[in-house]
């Protein structure tokens, strides 16, 4: 007899990953996937990550101990550093926290500053993992629509007021990933930056800027970061997952000391520390200088690779499938017309595979306010495949929607 477990409310309303479980259909033999946000293993600098070894030999006693919960040193002056031309002035290393990826950003922030019932803006479409985070901590959702350039700020203050008209609150957080956003790959535009940011300074509400791809532009100029266009009140959060290697698990958040001071006792709770091996390894792949030269080779590698799906869209997708070339990240954001999650189980037939847009939205009843549910959209990650699969698999795709 099974024994009965007494689960706890948190647990009774966790869902797995929609993108986790669709991931089990997409590894059949020949199956082209584009469904997951992942890097090509092919450009993973393993040669040059290998040799920052050596730095075992003299930092073994540092590396295999404990180490502080804020992060390892060297690590930390190494993202001061690079950080200070992007949050438009030097942060103190009490600003920073070093993270096991990117997800325990979003995790802690959420431990730290929402309570169960909080509202959070987010953009909508949005990353599935943060509506993961947010939800685990009773959170509910308040969705701010998107355009080519991303988040429609101007409809912000009416979002704002629905949500204190219908909860009695004002939202708790804004989430946002302002350059080419997964999965929209819209990046929004400085003007929406700068009203955000009056907007949220002017209202007290603290922004999460969640930015993953923010190196990885291909064309065109880079915009300010909300961060440096703030008053205060922003998070800034990126990774090492997206420039790097995701299997290092190492990112960083920015925020004010007092705040960063609050998410090191939660992660005490969490995981004491991130694995100090790998925040050795990568201070030390910084310093020497690769990681600067593995930008360039991956930026012309993922601009190459953006280049020949949206030329195969172009050349393969009937006309009624519409989208947008991004200037950098991951993502092709499509709209199909009918439903996602139809075409998804033809396409996974023909042999290729996509995220249906409804991944990307909150439930009906976890929303306040206007609800959306993304049937008629479809993520294609382009940096995974190779060309010649990339050709293929939108051949395969267009046969699907070319069904009935």
């Amino acid at each position: 007899m099974a024994f009965a477990y007494r689960y706890s409310q948190l647990a009774e309303g966790m869902r797995p990953s929609p993108i986790r479980e669709l991931f089990k259909m997409t590894q059949r033999p020949g199956m082209i996937s584009f469904a997951g946000g992942l890097p090509d293993p092919a450009i993973f600098p393993v040669e040059e990550f290998a040799s920052c070894a050596e730095a075992l030999r003299a930092q073994g006693p540092t590396a295999l101990q404990y180490g502080a919960s804020e992060g390892h040193r060297p690590l930390v002056a190494e993202i001061q550093r690079r950080m200070e031309p992007l949050l438009g002035r030097p942060v103190s290393a009490e600003e920073i926290i070093i993270s096991s990826g990117s997800q325990q950003v979003m995790d802690m922030a959420a431990r730290v500053l929402l309570d169960p019932g909080d509202v959070v803006v987010v953009e909508a479409p949005t990353y599935p993992g943060a509506l993961h985070s947010f939800r685990a901590t009773g959170a509910r959702f308040a969705l701010v629509p998107c355009d080519e350039h991303g988040m429609q700020v101007e409809r912000l203050p009416e979002v704002i007021e629905r949500c204190r008209q219908e909860t009695g609150h004002m939202p708790k957080l804004i989430y946002t990933i302002v350059n080419f956003s997964n999965p929209s790959g819209a990046c929004l535009s400085e003007e929406r930056r700068r009203q955000l940011a009056g907007i949220a300074h002017g209202l007290g509400i603290p922004v999460l800027e969640d930015d993953p791809y923010g190196e990885l532009r291909y064309r065109g100029e880079r915009i300010p970061t909300l961060f440096s266009l703030a008053e205060g009140g922003v998070i800034f959060a990126s990774s090492f997952s997206k420039i790097l290697a995701p299997g290092v698990r190492v990112a960083w958040a920015v925020g004010d000391a007092e705040l960063i001071r609050r998410m090191v006792i939660a992660k005490q709770g969490m995981d004491l520390c991130t694995s100090v091996v790998a925040q050795v390894l990568v201070a030390e792949y910084c310093s020497r200088g690769f990681l600067e030269s593995h930008l360039e080779r991956i930026r012309a590698h993922y601009a190459g690779k953006a280049a020949a799906m949206g030329a195969a869209l172009r050349e393969h997708l009937p006309s009624s499938a519409r989208f947008a070339s991004p200037s950098g990240g991951f993502f092709y954001w499509l709209e199909i017309g009918g439903d996602s999650r139809r075409v998804f189980e033809r396409a996974v037939d023909e042999g290729v595979a996509f995220l249906p847009g409804p991944a990307f939205y909150p439930e009906p009843a976890e929303t306040v306010g206007e609800t959306v549910d993304g049937r008629p959209h479809a993520r294609l990650c382009f940096t995974f495949a190779q060309p010649p699969e990339i050709v293929e698999g939108c051949r395969r795709l267009a046969r699907a929607l070319a069904q009935p």
